[in-house]
């Protein structure tokens, strides 16, 4: 037994652990105690005493023998136990300790396992310190040999690595990786003593084999010694150093090169190593007038495609465009792709580009956007992207093709094809009112009926009117004039306007109303203007006839003035517009009057008004009231009048 031994107790049974305590004590030990689990795994990772005697029945107990034992596998573990418990404790922890004893515990039972376990204890404590002892005298005759050859392994393993970092490097490179691989880069080794320790395999191939020689050898010039070589110079300050040297290569070639140096320290802060890395300048510069040439050919080659094309980073900001792109919108690189090109049809994020970012897959579609000048565009694009050698997408290039020319011409012929079916449909009706106006006017010839046949010229009249109407109609929308201008009082147009009306409102009894609050001229297409505002007063004649369940029907005209501009306030109390066809109200060939109309008067009245620089707004409440705002401007802009022109 040794005076001072640490043991450590780990009993939460106060009553035993006292009676233990005193005991050991009294044989001489130094006695630590934890009365709970976790407490003597603290205790005994700081003080790590030899011996630990355990209560395996306590909380946590069979826990932390097992962590014990995994800490330190030499510790000697005394696991105490009640006696009848004691069968399957010796099973549980046959590996993990050395002795177990039942509680409440004897005296005597626990001086022979001590006496057991100290004599285990000093057994390795002597196994161990000749172990050590024969090791250290065979170590000792190897020692420089062994720390030479980590040495030297050290420093092929540190060449090999540099190596591989370089090429690692070179193939995160966007746009040069071939390039920057053929360039020869030159990584060595060397001692405190300026000696090559170590080289790569370009410095083999060029230099030839220097491994032990001085340094400085392959310099030529006022670089060639062991205090002006690059590698002197970074032993004696101690910090990274480049410096501009001219290189003899094993076959005689003589190269300036640019030299990057780093010392390598000891323990104690002394330049042991050395490592140099170096590239040939005039390699450099070849290659970069190569890498110059071929991004000459290559944006040649990018901008002599016929589309447009565009590439786009992950947040959709351009980065490139070819030259076919610049010339159709400018220059708009550097620009989120969709604040500036608006997209019209496609859904948010479900458009090509967008579908490509977000799962790396070409994708083909059509895109109808508004693009910087306002102007509507249809694309077919074709988009594909962009991955580094890793596989990673950094970006996407978009290849436009414009076919908006070729999406008018098809709708364009959609739209006569649908106006001639429309057209003849209506002619056909009209054919018919005409060939019943006639029966009415032959019956009234034969049976001398002047009344039949006033009724039947008024039909065929009517008749005459729908085609002559309806051929206006498909002649200004097939084929624009030029406007003809000319100054004409605004009160005389309106008068004219409404006189055409009058007896057709006051025949169906429909109260017309006219407010004249505007004086002055105004510079218009009489012809084309007229019409317009006569497709109004018809269609809301037409509504209110419509309307069987008021009779007190009103279309009131009002004309007043803004500025420089006259607006014409057409209103009725007829059936009115839906709000879903209100949407639509303009569009070429919509109608509410079903088969009664051609759906082109209120497209063209649009249009003409558009053309002459102003606007046309409605306004309705179904069964109560409809309102048509017309804005046309007094006199036409120079910039309307240049685009009519053409």
């Amino acid at each position: 037994m040794m005076p001072n031994e640490k043991i450590l107790l780990i009993d939460s049974d106060t009553g035993s652990a006292l009676a233990v305590l005193q005991a050991l004590r009294a044989w001489g030990y130094t006695v630590l105690h934890a009365s709970a689990s976790v407490q003597g795994l603290e205790c005994y990772a700081s003080q790590r005493p030899p011996i630990v005697l355990i209560n395996a029945d306590m909380p946590g107990g069979s826990e932390a023998i097992g962590d014990i034992r995994a800490v330190d596998p030499d510790v000697v573990l005394i696991v105490l136990t009640a006696a009848e418990h004691l069968p399957q404790v010796m099973r549980n922890f046959q590996h993990s300790a050395q002795e177990f004893l039942s509680r409440p515990l004897d005296p005597v039972a626990l001086s022979i396992a001590l006496q057991r376990t100290r004599r285990v204890i000093d057994l390795l404590r002597e196994v161990r310190l000749n172990c050590t002892l024969q090791r250290t005298r065979r170590t000792c005759e190897n020692v420089a040999r062994e720390v030479d050859t980590e040495r030297f392994l050290t420093v092929r393993q540190m060449i090999e690595k540099m190596s591989a970092f370089i090429a690692q490097v070179a193939t995160g490179v966007q746009g040069g990786v071939k390039y920057f691989n053929e360039l020869p880069y030159f990584v060595s080794v060397h001692s405190a003593d300026s000696r090559v320790l170590a080289a790569n395999a370009t410095s083999l191939k060029y230099l030839g084999n220097r491994l032990y020689r001085n340094s400085w050898e392959i310099y030529v010039g006022k670089r060639n010694s062991r205090e002006s070589c690059p590698v002197g110079r970074t032993v004696r300050s101690g910090n990274v150093e480049t410096t501009k040297a001219l290189v003899r290569y094993a076959k005689g070639a003589k190269v300036p090169v640019l030299v990057h140096t780093a010392p390598i320290y000891d323990n104690d802060g002394e330049v042991v190593l050395v490592l140099e890395v170096f590239a040939g300048t005039q390699e450099i510069d070849q290659l970069a007038e190569k890498v110059r040439t071929t991004q000459q050919r290559y944006e040649q080659l990018f901008d002599a495609v016929p589309s447009q094309i565009v590439v786009l980073d992950r947040r959709f900001t351009i980065t490139a465009t070819n030259k076919k792109f610049k010339t159709l919108f400018g220059d708009q690189v550097g620009r989120h792709f969709f604040e500036t090109f608006r997209p019209a049809e496609f859904p948010p994020h479900r458009d090509p580009i967008s579908m490509t970012m977000s799962d790396g897959e070409p994708r083909s579609g059509e895109m109808i956007f508004t693009g910087p000048d306002h102007q509507l565009y249809t694309m077919l694009v074709q988009t594909t992207p962009i991955l580094t050698p890793t596989g990673k997408m950094v970006q996407v290039s978009a290849i436009f093709t414009d076919v908006t020319e070729l999406r008018q011409i098809k709708d364009h012929l959609a739209t006569l094809g649908l106006m001639l079916s429309t057209v003849c449909h209506d002619m056909k009706g009209c054919l018919t009112g005409l060939d019943a106006g006639l029966y009415l006017v032959d019956k009234g010839l034969y049976r001398n009926e002047d009344g039949r046949i006033e009724e039947g010229l008024e039909v065929m009249r009517l008749m005459a009117d729908r085609i002559r109407k309806m051929v206006f109609d498909v002649l200004y929308s097939t084929k624009e004039r030029e406007l003809e201008l000319e100054a004409i009082e605004v009160i005389t147009f309106t008068g004219e306007l409404v006189a055409g009306f009058e007896n057709r409102m006051r025949g169906a009894d429909i109260e017309f109303c006219c407010q004249f609050n505007c004086a002055g001229q105004m510079q218009v297409d009489v012809g084309l203007l007229r019409s317009a505002m006569n497709n109004i007063l018809e269609n809301a004649l037409e509504a209110c006839l419509e309307n069987k369940a008021r009779r007190d029907h009103r279309v009131e005209v009002i004309v007043r003035c803004e500025d420089e501009q006259v607006i014409f306030e057409i209103s009725d109390n007829g059936v009115g517009i839906t709000p879903d066809a209100l949407k639509t109200i303009f569009n070429v060939f919509h109608s509410s009057k079903g088969r009664e109309g051609t759906g082109l008067g209120l497209y063209i009245t649009d249009k003409v008004v558009r053309r002459h620089g102003g606007s046309v707004r409605v306004e309705s409440i179904p069964y109560e009231k409809t309102t048509f705002y017309i804005q046309v401007p007094r006199r036409m802009a120079e910039a309307d009048t240049a685009g009519n022109a053409e």
